[in-house]
């Protein structure tokens, strides 16, 4: 079976996007293009690896899902061969999990400050950021995907270590047609008979903050299911008025956009942490880890 490195990327950023507008958008080819490269490469593997519907939406198959971690181990051996080849050491990229998508949580400036942090700490080595399907985040870690997971509270696992980073706020986001959309701040009680989303894959323990099963039991909220694949599919159902969301106050404003987001005054703080694989004790990631618990400090002195 002769498999082309061109479409497992293909592949592997069709997985990380769940999406093929955004995917091709990524690979700087046409959906139809990238949809007629993923056929070639299943035609070769034998096995149909995508689930496609007229939206442009995907997910993966079981086979798809056994395959995805073996494509990314080619792809990083054929990286790890041409750096070898070419005499260079060192410079295989961090990766950084995020939830979702990135773009969603990191802002250009805090991107930026990430970067600029890890090249002081080891010079030379790059750092690039990956999106983590909320129901597969554990395994993210576990499988090597990414090498760091940035997240809130609920990724329990015995092969997993979280750092605690900072404690963030919480904000209700609304549709601008919403009663309560002009409020400049909520309380849990005004919004605690709301219908909010729940992502299906994702595990109870990590949704709990975002339907406020950290402050009540889950039988006394009213949920409403959608599939995300990152938050802009989250904020189409909220602008939709499907239901609503709660959210940290330090998303970026590219993640509000037709949003109103009051912050919840009397909600306590959630966690923010770093999850590594246990025993993981690399120079880099503890370099990482130091990185973002710097800056973790200083957003929090600046607010």
């Amino acid at each position: 079976m002769d498999l082309s490195l061109e479409q497992l990327e293909d592949f592997v950023v069709l997985a990380a996007e769940r999406h093929f507008g955004r995917a091709a958008a990524r690979r700087n080819l046409s959906p139809s293009a990238l949809s007629k490269r993923l056929q070639r490469l299943e035609h070769q593997v034998g096995v149909r690896l995508v689930e496609r519907d007229g939206g442009g939406v995907t997910d993966l198959t079981d086979a798809g899902r056994r395959f995805l971690p073996h494509a990314q181990d080619t792809l990083r051996d054929a990286a790890r061969g041409r750096r070898a080849a070419l005499g260079v050491v060192g410079t295989e990229p961090l990766r950084l999990g995020i939830p979702g998508s990135p773009g969603d949580h990191l802002s250009p400036r805090a991107w930026q400050a990430l970067v600029a942090g890890l090249e002081l700490a080891l010079p030379g080595r790059c750092l690039c950021a990956r999106g983590v399907p909320y129901g597969q985040l554990a395994d993210g870690v576990l499988t090597g995907r990414v090498d760091v997971l940035l997240t809130t509270d609920g990724v329990d696992h015995p092969g997993l270590v979280t750092v605690p980073l900072t404690t963030m706020g919480r904000v209700c986001l609304l549709p601008p047609h919403h009663p309560l959309a002009g409020a400049p701040t909520l309380t849990v009680a005004d919004v605690a008979d709301l219908p909010m989303i729940v992502e299906p894959t994702a595990s109870p323990e990590w949704m709990a903050p975002w339907v406020l099963g950290d402050l009540r039991a889950r039988r006394g909220t009213r949920t409403v299911e959608v599939r995300a694949r990152c938050l802009a599919d989250v904020r189409a159902a909220v602008v939709a008025g499907t239901a609503v969301t709660l959210a940290t106050d330090t998303l970026p404003p590219s993640a509000r956009s037709q949003l109103c987001a009051p912050a919840l005054t009397d909600a306590p703080p959630i966690q923010l942490g770093a999850v590594r694989r246990r025993g993981d004790d690399r120079d880099e990631v503890l370099a990482l880890l130091e990185v973002l618990g710097l800056l973790a400090a200083l957003a929090g002195t600046g607010r």
